[in-house]
């Protein structure tokens, strides 16, 4: 597939825009969430995003120490960053998302556009092209092959009604019990009660 925009919305689905076979493009709003497999391929993007937008916590930090932040509760780039689309163009490609400053806003982060092949100004080159194309394939398993994730459903036990309304503590209900009788006999069928 070639995708030209992968976008994560605020209800965890996806949308995209491809190019199919024939050369029409697709925008495809998807209705279902996203699998945990696609959370997981985006949010390997958030390093790259905070050194791509030079964001502070990326000042003298390698790749490695912020993908080390993932174990962190608080006051991690993964806490406090996250990337909502990968819009491609050629081999280049813009990562977007947000960001929560410390006053609680939320700033919108671009990156500028960079080229996945031949990029000499980004040094993890490799490694966000092995995100990007994780990202891709995640996206395709949701399109083509339905990988998506599970919504839980609700259960609403106040509509339901009282199975025990009407009987008392200790009350043995009434059952009746139809009793057939097989063989020769004609005749009319006996009725018993139980209490």
């Amino acid at each position: 597939m070639d995708f030209k925009k992968i976008q994560l919305t605020k209800q965890n689905t996806l949308n995209v825009v491809y190019s199919n076979r024939d050369g029409d493009t697709i925008t495809m709003v998807g209705a279902n969430i996203v699998h945990k497999d696609f959370k997981e391929a985006i949010k390997t993007l958030v390093p790259h995003l905070a050194m791509l937008t030079e964001q502070r916590e990326a000042y003298n930090n390698t790749l490695e120490e912020l993908e080390e932040q993932r174990s962190w509760e608080e006051k991690s780039i993964f806490t406090r960053m996250s990337v909502g689309s990968v819009t491609f163009s050629g081999d280049e490609v813009i990562v977007t998302g947000t960001r929560v400053l410390d006053r609680g806003d939320v700033m919108n982060l671009n990156a500028p556009k960079i080229s996945t092949v031949d990029d000499e100004n980004y040094r993890y080159l490799s490694e966000l092209s092995l995100a990007i194309d994780n990202v891709r394939y995640e996206a395709e398993q949701y399109v083509n092959e339905r990988k998506w994730g599970l919504k839980q459903g609700e259960l609403n036990f106040d509509e339901a009604g009282d199975p025990f309304a009407g009987v008392e503590a200790g009350e043995v209900p009434q059952v009746s019990i139809e009793v057939h009788a097989t063989g020769k006999k004609k005749g009319r069928k006996k009725k018993t009660e139980v209490a």
